[in-house]
């Protein structure tokens, strides 16, 4: 599936130099990026600053 996001040029330029070393295109390196990416029991990666997240919105009650 093609997907187009914008991204900072040195975030691009990370992916590219990881990519070449890699031996694939771009593109590979991403899916491989995302398809090994750790994550928590709460499924999120272990670097995120769980402080800085938005808080869950209050579930609104029945009427």
């Amino acid at each position: 599936m093609q997907v187009a996001y914008y991204i900072a040029p040195e975030a691009k330029q990370a992916l590219v130099e990881v990519s070449n070393k890699l031996g694939v295109t771009a593109s590979e390196g991403l899916e491989m990026i995302l398809t090994h990416l750790a994550l928590e029991q709460d499924g999120l990666p272990a670097w995120a600053d769980r402080d800085k997240l938005p808080e869950a919105l209050p579930m609104a009650q029945a009427s």
